[in-house]
């Protein structure tokens, strides 16, 4: 299956550089002068960005309001193939998705059957990409009767029926395991809500009180955006609004085949893994292949030879194989532009049919983002040594998800989505300097409020939220430490923590550095813990006894001691949720992001302040960096003093 994303919006495609047009000759183009263009392109940016702020300011459920799992997007009318000038600055997972989806439902549903106040939902994976959580809501847009536009907004349903609370499993052979499938059907008509379309939600979703609200709520934001949109078009004019449509396109089409243009001409191979198909062990991993074909300003990824379509949870669509695409392409070499649809139009990408990038119904794909991550992993890997000095080191690995759920001795139900050990995941660091600690995955533009939210609603505190030192990949520039949080259940309950990229040590690091250190879970009983807590809070570092009565989640771990051994440990992933009693403490760390450049040419003084501030222990600091740091970084940070004599030995080797 070859895919051309986003094919030319017009055939009036400019033949010169944007900057090197007249005026008369942008005029003619876009029925616009550069101006008028360039404000239109920026309010179109803005209504779709304010809609998710209003949402988020809005919304009810954690998932919306806390963490800002949404996004929002404005695409065109047919006459110029629904382009999309804007999408919002939230969740780049959902670049690829969310203009497919708005044009399929459009399209199936037929424009000529909408009226104003109209909204369409649909959230079949086959249809519009990403999960059945993710559910697209799309108001087409119409001034004096005539179709002007779409606003979408994709937002995460809390609970969307299925077999697990919540949604979030391995184990889903099918999409009817899934929970509710909706094709492209009215939830709105001429403003008023179609009422059996939300009985069939209140009926699936174990959530409605929160569900049912944040739909009305997603309708609020898509009138008061439609009502914007409206008025832009009614001052400007159908001309100028259009064309200035397709000057946004046209402006991130230009940059994105500028910089493919100054990539060499020829063929580029990578390949990434998940752990496992999360079904089973390490034999059963995963495997992305890309082959980049790259000429002149075009670029094709051809993911032939990619491990086959796997009966459980780690799917992806094919509209998610775009955006890793997009994601990746645009991150290393055009990242300062906004993106727009037309970004995609000197790129085609082939994703075979039956793959575990493009699976075949009734396939789920209920973790999708962990294959995406394998494939924006694989491309980084094939266009890296390519770049030189410009190449991007592996960040940690996919995002570590965790979901609880249980009843409490009231026997109350309560449920954690999907933020108990939610971490910070570090970057992999360039050329420019040292990675982020403190980012999400590139392909995610969370919003993270704190733990006191969520501890304010769910049975658990965070003991500790912490980097471990010697986590981030060595290099010149170093990545980004990794995290360590601990968990304190108030409640008895059942726990599934699943990460498939927990380990880097086949190359995370660039020009020289080094990968950053594995991620692993464990969940730790009270006896476990007992001799070597500070009341209930434990040391970043435990002795090995504490580990010997822990139920290991997932990482790499000697299978005596479970402590994590990424050299000579066994792959474990926790197939099953795993009951834990009152006072159970689930242990997570993330992994390092990689460095850049060779470590012994970091400054001296930098590996002096990482050690200060806890990134690098004295240990690391000698071993990895060759700098010999004397003092004690705990208790007398100011103290620390570098032996240069003993410096210099370690590094002259």
């Amino acid at each position: 299956m070859t895919l051309s994303l986003y094919p030319p919006e017009t055939s009036e495609i400019p033949v010169a550089l944007l900057k090197d047009l007249s005026d008369q000759q942008f005029g003619d183009l876009y029925s616009c002068d550069r101006f008028t263009a360039s404000v239109l392109a920026n309010r179109f940016r803005y209504i779709v960005d304010n809609m998710c702020g209003q949402l988020i300011s809005q919304a009810f459920s954690p998932i919306l309001r806390d963490y800002t799992d949404l996004s929002a997007a404005l695409t065109g009318p047919p006459s110029i193939r629904h382009a999309m000038p804007a999408v919002a600055q939230s969740l780049p997972l959902f670049f690829g998705s969310i203009p497919e989806g708005a044009r399929g439902a459009l399209e199936e549903y037929g424009i000529d059957q909408l009226v104003d106040g109209d909204v369409i939902i649909v959230n079949d994976p086959y249809r519009a990409g990403t999960h059945v959580n993710d559910v697209c809501f799309i108001r087409p847009a119409f001034v004096d009767g005539e179709f002007i536009g779409a606003l979408t907004i994709r937002a995460h349903m809390l609970d969307w029926g299925g077999k697990v609370m919540g949604g979030f499993t391995l184990d889903k052979g099918s999409l009817y395991e899934d929970g509710l499938v909706v094709a492209p059907e009215l939830i709105y008509h001429a403003g008023e809500p179609v009422r059996p379309m939300f009985k069939m939600i209140r009926d699936n979703t174990r959530f409605a009180p929160m569900v049912l609200p944040d739909i009305e709520t997603i309708n609020a934001c898509l009138k008061a955006a439609d009502d914007q949109l409206s008025e832009t078009y009614v001052r400007y004019g159908q001309d100028a609004f259009v064309g200035a449509m397709r000057y946004a396109c046209d402006a991130s089409a230009e940059t994105m085949q500028q910089a493919i243009a100054e990539l060499p001409d020829g063929d580029y191979r990578g390949e990434a893994k998940l752990d496992s198909n999360g079904l089973g062990a390490a034999e059963t991993a995963l495997h992305a292949k890309v082959l980049i074909r790259k000429r002149g300003p075009n670029i094709e990824f051809d993911f032939s030879g990619s491990s086959a379509a796997t009966p459980s949870s780690l799917n992806c669509m094919w509209a998610e194989a775009k955006s890793a695409v997009v994601i990746a392409t645009k991150w290393l070499v055009d990242p300062k532009t906004p993106y727009t649809s037309g970004a995609s139009r000197s790129i085609d990408v082939l994703v075979p049919p039956d793959t575990f990038m493009n699976p075949s119904p009734p396939l789920c794909s209920n973790l999708y983002w962990v294959p995406m991550h394998c494939m924006i992993t694989a491309i980084m890997r094939a266009l890296n040594p390519v770049l030189g000095e410009d190449a991007v080191a592996l960040d940690s690995g996919d995002s570590i998800l965790h979901v609880g759920e249980g009843l409490t001795e009231g026997g109350e139900p309560w449920f954690v989505p999907a933020g108990g050990v939610l971490h910070s995941l570090p970057w992999g660091a360039t050329q420019s300097g040292d990675a982020d600690s403190g980012q999400l995955s590139l392909y995610l533009n969370l919003v993270w409020s704190g733990d006191e939210p969520s501890e304010a609603d769910q049975p658990y505190v965070v003991l500790n939220r912490d980097y471990r030192a010697d986590s981030g990949g060595p290099g010149q520039h170093r990545g980004g430490a990794g995290s360590v949080v601990d968990t304190l259940w108030l409640e008895a309950g059942n726990h599934r923590a699943f990460a498939f990229m927990s380990d880097r040590s086949d190359g995370g690091g660039v020009s020289g550095g080094s990968p950053g250190a594995p991620a692993g879970a464990w969940l730790l009983p009270p006896a476990s813990t007992a001799e070597v807590a500070d009341g209930v809070f434990l040391p970043n570092t435990l002795p090995s006894s504490a580990y010997a009565e822990a139920v290991p989640m997932y990482g790499t771990f000697d299978p005596e001691t479970n402590e994590l051994d990424a050299v000579n440990g066994t792959y474990h992933l926790a197939l099953h949720p795993v009951a834990g009693e009152r006072g159970t403490i689930l242990r997570s760390y993330c992994g390092g992001g990689g460095g850049w450049g060779d470590p012994f040419r970091r400054p001296v003084d930098a590996v002096l302040a990482d050690v200060r501030n806890e990134y690098v222990s004295l240990e690391g600091a000698a071993l990895d960096y060759g700098v010999v740091i004397e003092g004690d970084p705990h208790h007398d940070p100011e103290g620390l003093r570098v032996d240069p004599e003993a410096t210099a030995r370690l590094r002259d080797r």
